[in-house]
């Protein structure tokens, strides 16, 4: 049998799992009892409370994560185990604890004074101790007292770990909020109607949004293989590679930049931009690599605007909004009447209307104002099918 460890072998231990629980919340059960088994705290409990929402974000016991608001009410100490009401994430006739005052104020602007470690130790655990508390979130632990282990040890290990707890309680949330605007830029770039990819200089593709997958996937002069973006032909991989290589080398608005057009299998060609990507902030790990910012134009994009848009702007009825969208698209009359079942006699009264509510007084005046405006495709608008990059054809170069 193997050495039991040592009291400093299981606080270190104990330490690094708790860290390791504020980058991957499937690590916080493990974490939950080391630190039940080290400080003798019995059925410890990890909430993080939405202020705004009312309700659990995420639970922990040494048994699992719950996110389920239901399952998370199993199991909540009964003193928490009502809606966030007042100052604090305990329900307001909860005892005050005076010796827990120091962490709650300091907990506060996010940082753990060295006069706040004999409250992190107080016996407030088994009502619920904040680690963070800001406008959004509160962030508790609660337990009880094991009694393994005298009163005083017991203290001075949650002394010891609890500073520890507020620490990771902090990068957790840190982390949170990153991820969720790393998320919804994401989900911003894939509603664009062309191809973004953020390429090093070895060609190996970092980031694709939704339409340059889909383009590469659809196209047959290119390619991704295992991650790095490659041209079928010799002649386009150099051409490529120029570009790319301009753009890396370069810094600032001087840098050096260039366009590549080519035909995919679908038979629409395809202009590509490269460009410098600069950070305005330090960038570690792989990502301090130079690198640049590929764009894929959308030969088949109809962007315009939605047809709502129009109607809450500038009061267009839903046909004329859908008429202008097209002489936005660079329809002719005749196309326009053709594709929304009008006579151009129609359609030229649709437009004498839309002029005047817009305060244009030429099509081409009505064109470039709509073309200030964000755009969508037409599909938000109801007037076609979402444009994708087409699959190969057999036989199509």
């Amino acid at each position: 049998m193997g050495e039991h460890p040592t009291t400093d072998e299981d606080f270190h231990r104990l330490v690094d799992s708790i860290y390791e629980s504020a980058l991957d919340v499937a690590a916080m059960p493990a974490a939950l009892d080391l630190f039940s088994r080290y400080t003798s705290t019995g059925s410890p409990r990890y909430l993080i409370w939405d202020k705004l929402a009312g309700h659990a974000r995420l639970g922990v016991t040494p048994h699992g994560c719950f996110t389920n608001g239901a399952s998370v009410a199993e199991w909540l100490p009964s003193p928490l185990d009502l809606p966030y009401a007042g100052p604090c994430c305990v329900p307001a006739d909860t005892p005050a604890i005076p010796a827990c005052a120091p962490l709650h104020a300091a907990s506060h602007d996010g940082t753990v004074a060295e006069s706040s470690v004999a409250a992190l130790a107080c016996s407030g655990l088994e009502h619920g101790i904040r680690l963070v508390e800001n406008a959004e979130v509160c962030v508790l632990m609660s337990g009880t007292s094991a009694g393994s282990i005298s009163a005083g040890q017991r203290e001075r290990r949650l002394a010891h770990v609890m500073p520890h707890w507020v620490r990771a309680a902090r990068m957790q949330q840190r982390n949170f909020e990153l991820s969720g605007l790393a998320s919804l830029g994401l989900a911003g770039l894939d509603t664009l109607d062309f191809g973004v990819m953020v390429l090093q200089a070895d060609l190996r593709v970092r980031y694709a949004n939704s339409w340059a997958e889909a383009l590469v996937q659809a196209d047959s002069n290119l390619s991704l293989q295992d991650g790095v973006l490659r041209a079928h032909s010799d002649t386009l991989q150099a051409v490529l590679r120029k570009l790319l290589d301009g753009a890396v080398r370069g810094r600032g608005a001087e840098a050096a930049s260039g366009s590549w057009m080519h035909i995919t299998s679908g038979g629409q060609p395809v202009p590509i931009i490269v460009t410098p990507l600069v950070s305005r902030q330090p960038v570690e790990g792989p990502w301090q690599l130079p690198a640049a910012m590929m764009l894929f134009g959308n030969s088949e994009s109809r962007s315009v605007l939605d047809a709502g848009v129009l109607t809450s702007l500038f009061g267009l009825s839903r046909k004329e909004s859908i008429i202008a969208i097209r002489l936005a698209a660079g329809e002719t009359l005749n196309e326009i009447a053709e594709r929304e079942f009008l006579s151009p006699h129609t359609v030229r009264v649709h437009i004498r209307d839309t002029l005047r509510k817009t305060g244009t007084h030429r099509q081409s005046e009505l064109v470039r104002l709509l073309h200030l405006l964000p755009g969508v495709n037409l599909d938000r608008a109801g007037v076609t099918s979402a444009a994708r990059p087409r699959a190969p054809r057999s036989g199509t170069a």
